[in-house]
């Protein structure tokens, strides 16, 4: 039984044949996941897990984020990963992709991969943006000579300008993510996987990447895919992998596994809405949404996480708050809105855009937003809990209001734009 992730040469991969037709076709896949299973241990407090990894003996619950999970990935073939939040989407990709390792069965890979599991994660905070691209690539495995190959084409794709001889902790949360992604994508991988990859930095970015991962597909790169906008799924992948809590559901045609999963969450949804009725009719008092998570603490924040009131329009800046969830809770998302001094909604992220942790006790949440996009003026922040599967609704602040001060003229309106603006010359003979 092989434990390990194992890397393989072209010619050494078996392909496998379906029948069923008079010209079977070979099927060549490029990764083999065979009776995998990963399970975690869950403490009641830091403490406790501190001195579990050292290897003491200490009180704790096992999860099976995995359990004997078989499954295998076509050459070529964009797969979105379905699931709700902790059916073991993350646990797979991670141990595919080498970060952690089964504790039974066997994973084969052929070909090399870039994940983009944590953008920001892997490089130097002391290193300028030029040598953290080095310094990542070697980690993945990159030779010098490709490194240095690809070292213009990784600065272009990031887009950081001056910023690229600059420390990367100057680097706002944007600009981190930029470099990651930009790395992970110019390393020519032959099997790419994208876990929310897609929602990093700006408007124009976002289609940069979107472009590039559109050029992997049709140069018949292996994607893995998961996103929880179903449209961007459907509109990208040809085929689904359905995960429920570490068991394989369903695999193969996209629309088919799709039409599964989403009768699965419909069912799921009313089964949560009788339980909870049947919850609230035996309770001697009505049970409120606040007795199932309660957020607490709200306060707008700059980049070193002190409170604010106002701001400079190119300073980052975000949001923060603590919640505490009391009871079992099939899942949790964060949506929020800002509208400008007029009530005009300027932007609203998708109900479904940020997972929080489930887990019964108390946790904490930022989200941080690149200076720069929003002109000088008031702006407001509402910001929602949400259950995606019962359609709960847990109102955290309602209109926290934000100063945003000019730092230097860009314009007038709603927001500000990048453009850049190109001369032609007459050409005429």
């Amino acid at each position: 039984m092989n434990l390990k992730t194992e890397q393989k040469d072209e010619d050494s991969m078996p392909n496998e044949t379906i029948s069923g037709e008079a010209d079977k076709k070979a099927v060549e896949y490029v990764i083999k996941i065979q009776n995998v299973s990963k399970k975690y241990h869950m403490y009641k407090n830091d403490m406790r897990r501190a001195l579990g990894m050292m290897g003491l003996k200490v009180p704790h619950t096992d999860f099976v984020a995995l359990d004997d999970f078989t499954v295998s990935f076509e050459k070529g073939e964009v797969t979105a990963i379905l699931g709700r939040n902790g059916s073991g989407k993350s646990t797979l990709l991670k141990l595919i992709s080498g970060v952690s390792y089964p504790d039974s069965g066997s994973i084969t890979v052929d070909g090399r991969i870039s994940a983009l599991l944590e953008l920001r994660s892997g490089f130097n905070k002391e290193m300028t943006g030029r040598e953290n691209i080095r310094f990542k690539a070697l980690t993945m495995g990159i030779s010098k000579a490709e490194i240095e190959e690809a070292m213009d084409d990784i600065i272009e794709f990031a887009d950081l300008g001056v910023h690229i001889n600059e420390p990367f902790r100057t680097y706002s949360s944007g600009m981190k993510a930029r470099l990651g992604f930009a790395v992970a994508v110019n390393i020519n991988p032959d099997i790419l996987i994208v876990d929310e990859a897609l929602s990093v930095g700006d408007s124009v970015f976002r289609m940069k990447c979107i472009n590039k991962m559109n050029e992997f597909r049709e140069q018949g790169k292996t994607i893995l895919f998961v996103s929880h906008s179903m449209n961007t799924v459907k509109a990208f992948c040809t085929k689904a992998v359905w995960i429920n809590k570490g068991k394989l559901m369903a695999e193969g045609d996209m629309g088919e596994v799709v039409v599964q999963y989403s009768e699965f969450l419909k069912k799921q949804r009313a089964l949560l809405k009788r339980k909870r009725k049947e919850d609230n009719e035996d309770s001697d008092l009505p049970l409120t949404k606040r007795d199932i998570v309660s957020p607490y603490g709200f306060k707008l924040i700059n980049s070193e996480e002190e409170t604010i009131e106002s701001i400079s329009s190119d300073d980052n800046w975000g949001f923060a708050f603590e919640y505490e969830v009391k009871r079992d809770v099939s899942s949790l998302n964060l949506a929020f809105t800002i509208f400008n001094s007029e009530d005009v909604e300027v932007y609203s992220s998708d109900k479904a855009a940020v997972e929080l942790n489930t887990s019964l006790g108390k946790h904490e949440m930022k989200v941080m937003f690149d200076g720069g996009e929003l002109m000088p003026g008031a702006y407001y922040v509402t910001v929602d809990i949400w259950d995606s599967l019962s359609g709960m609704k847990v109102r955290v602040t309602r209109l926290a209001a934000l100063d945003i001060l000019p730092s230097s003229y860009k314009g007038t309106g709603i927001a500000y734009i990048p453009y850049r603006v190109e001369h032609g010359s007459d050409r005429s003979p």
